[in-house]
Order: C-alpha cells, then sequence, then structure tokens
C-alpha cells in the first residue's frame, strides 16, 4: 500500500506526491587572521537572507576578492529571508559544510615544517575553533526574538560534504622554502569534518520545524565573544536546512 499523506506531530497532514526532499541552503563568508593578529574576525551573520545575485553576507573585515556576488552554489532561496507563497518546507535538521578561501599561517614558512591545509580544505583546528566560539540559532516569523532552535556550532552535526582520511604520518616533502633553509620534513593534511561525512550524521530534532508558505525565517550564525582567537584561515560555510520541502506550483 503506497504511503499518500504524512501526519506531523503537530497532527496535520501533507500530501506526499505535493513535496520533495530538497535542502534549502545559504552561504556565509568570514575572515581569518585578520591584519596579522592570528585571529578571525568577529561574526554576527545571517544565513538565509538573500537570493542569487546578491551579495553573501561577510565579516567585517571581509576577506580579499569581494564582493562576493552569491551564484546558485550559494543560495537556493527565492525570496529574502522568506519561504516563497508558493512552497513550505518541514526542516528536520540543519547540517553545514565548511570550506576555506586561504591557506593557513604555517603553509610554506621555513620556520613551520609542516605543510598544513591547503584551501578549499579548512583545517581540523580552525574548524574546532569556529565549534568553539560561534553559536547557530534559526528563527521562524518576522519580528520574532525567541529562535526555534538554538546551541553551540559544535551541537550541529555537518552531514554533507567529502569524507576525507589521513594517517597523521609525517612524510618527507622535498623542497626547500624561499631557497634556502633546511627542507621542509613533515606533512601534516589536516582536514576540520564536523564527524563521519554520512546523511545519518544529522542531528535530528525531537520535533520537526514547519515553515509555512510566505513565511520569514533565517539562521543567525554568530560569536557572543567577539574575535575568533587563532582562527588564521578565511572561510566560507554553506549552511542547510534539511527535510522536505513543497513542490513549487508551475
Amino acid at each position: 500500500m503506497a504511503i499518500k499523506t504524512i501526519k506531523l506531530p503537530t497532527g496535520e497532514e501533507i500530501a506526499v506526491d505535493e513535496w520533495l526532499h530538497w535542502p534549502i541552503y545559504s552561504a556565509l563568508i568570514g575572515s581569518g587572521n585578520v591584519n596579522g593578529s592570528g585571529d578571525g574576525a568577529p561574526i554576527n551573520l545571517f544565513a538565509f537572507s538573500y537570493t542569487v545575485s546578491d551579495r553573501i553576507p561577510t565579516t567585517n573585515p571581509a576577506p580579499p576578492g569581494g564582493p562576493f556576488i552569491a551564484r546558485t552554489s550559494d543560495t537556493n532561496l527565492v525570496v529574502r529571508s522568506k519561504i516563497n507563497h508558493d512552497e513550505a518546507i518541514v526542516i528536520f535538521s540543519m547540517i553545514y559544510e565548511p570550506f576555506a578561501l586561504s591557506h593557513d599561517t604555517p603553509f610554506g614558512d621555513p620556520q613551520a615544517p609542516n605543510v598544513s591545509a591547503v584551501a578549499p580544505v579548512l583545517s581540523a583546528s580552525n574548524l574546532r575553533r569556529l565549534q568553539m566560539d560561534a553559536m547557530l540559532a534559526l528563527y521562524v516569523g518576522a519580528n520574532i526574538s525567541k529562535p526555534q532552535i538554538q546551541g553551540p556550532f559544535s551541537y550541529f552535526a555537518q552531514g554533507s560534504g567529502a569524507t576525507a582520511f589521513g594517517s597523521g604520518d609525517s612524510l618527507a616533502v622535498n623542497f626547500t622554502p624561499d631557497g634556502g633553509g633546511a627542507p621542509v620534513s613533515n606533512l601534516a593534511f589536516s582536514y576540520g569534518t564536523g564527524g563521519y561525512i554520512s546523511p545519518r550524521n544529522q542531528r535530528r530534532f525531537q520535533l520537526p520545524v514547519y515553515v509555512h508558505s510566505d513565511r520569514t525565517f533565517k539562521a543567525k550564525f554568530w560569536t557572543p565573544r567577539g574575535a575568533v582567537v587563532g582562527l588564521d584561515q578565511n572561510w566560507y560555510i554553506r549552511f542547510m536546512v534539511d527535510g522536505i520541502k513543497r513542490r513549487p506550483v508551475g
């Protein structure tokens, strides 16, 4: 017997043939190693606040290369900070995928024999710094100050992305930085992932969040203490609300 309807915990029923498994995503961009300090810029940004061809929200200061104009790989939101009038989404989890926009500081430094994460790989240490300092919250409704979901960035599992494996062994690298000094001798590949990369690595909400048609919603990503101490890579994080999305009309 085919399943034609799903009953939500609220008692509302939705017709399966009108819905898709289609996450909505939105990226944010930030700076690391601001003015050579070795620290990351303070974060106070809202994802799902823009559409394609708008500027992607960035920290102040922003990484070089801006302004960053949104493409379809940065967001698939149709209306700024809102679900379109002919769509809706039932959110079961929030996931993310981090990227680096720069190398970390030790790369190619003769005084540091470790060659570490190369962009677009965000190093494990930098991801952990963001997980330690940043908060993530989901707001539904206009002029709402109470979030539907909120927790430290580390509370939310990654879920999406490319699985990477590193042995941690030291490897010989036969080149001499800057043409002088001792050759770099260790290759310490570092790839920051928020757990095992699998669709099962999602923190499923105890109750789904239903965002109705034409309803305002946004996700806030911020650091209560300001600067992210020790963050030395510029970053790009694509946030996703995962669940089932009402099929648009037409």
